[in-house]
């Protein structure tokens, strides 16, 4: 009897801990780069201890441009929330007619970024982009990024863990470990790959990458002039 009334207190404990933890949604038009430091892989629905976390993130979304459709990309944003017990939080942004506005939006600072409560109360977010890598690619490793941010700022890293459910059609753990051109590691050039496939890696990418991160790119080869 002791034994049940032990593996029953076990279990409640268990379920209560679950229930505690804080949740926040993100929409599908926000791309989770990172939490506490720590590179994610896909946009998800996060289970999060009580305390602060940090999150980069950035707008994605295929916006109407003329006749057509282009895909607008903001630069990497970075922020801080905190959180109570069993909070359910989504975080909202103001609505991005179309790309010219997205790209106004952005240059200018004016999109609103807002944490719903499972009341509708609204809280105000104010997050800052974060400052690229030095070189070509800055964030390509999007940690060491943070790392830098992080110690410029006099900002400690949170010690809680946090759990990560995919929502539907979110990549599969096979389909993350995938590179795709975007995320191509250029090696450091030598008189062999300028003969091999060197030039044809950073034509892929090039032809993959945002505008913001082509823009990057031309600035980094003017100032190696």
């Amino acid at each position: 009897m002791k034994r049940i009334v032990s593996i029953l207190g076990v279990l409640a404990g268990s379920f209560s801990c679950a229930t505690l933890a804080a949740e926040l949604t993100l929409p599908r038009s926000v791309e989770l780069l990172a939490l506490d430091g720590q590179k994610v892989a896909h946009t998800a629905v996060l289970q999060l201890p009580e305390g602060k976390h940090q999150f980069v993130f950035r707008y994605e979304e295929s916006l109407r441009f003329g006749s057509r459709k282009k895909k607008y990309q903001s630069m990497p944003l970075i922020v801080s929330i905190p959180f109570s017990d069993s909070a359910q939080m989504a975080l909202r942004h103001s609505r991005l007619r179309d790309y010219s506005a997205a790209e106004s939006a952005f240059k200018n600072g004016t999109v609103a970024w807002q944490l719903s409560n499972s009341q509708g109360k609204l809280t105000e977010l104010h997050p800052v982009e974060l400052p690229g890598n030095p070189g070509f690619l800055p964030y390509q490793n999007i940690e060491a990024a943070i790392g830098r941010y992080n110690r410029q700022h006099g900002i400690p890293m949170s010690s809680g863990s946090a759990s990560v459910r995919a929502e539907q059609g979110a990549a599969t753990p096979k389909q993350q470990k995938t590179m795709n051109p975007r995320q191509t590691v250029v090696p450091e050039p030598s008189d062999a790959q300028y003969t091999g496939d060197f030039v044809p890696r950073i034509q892929a990418w090039y032809l993959h990458a945002t505008d913001a991160e082509r823009k990057a790119l031309l600035k980094w080869m003017i100032e190696q002039q």
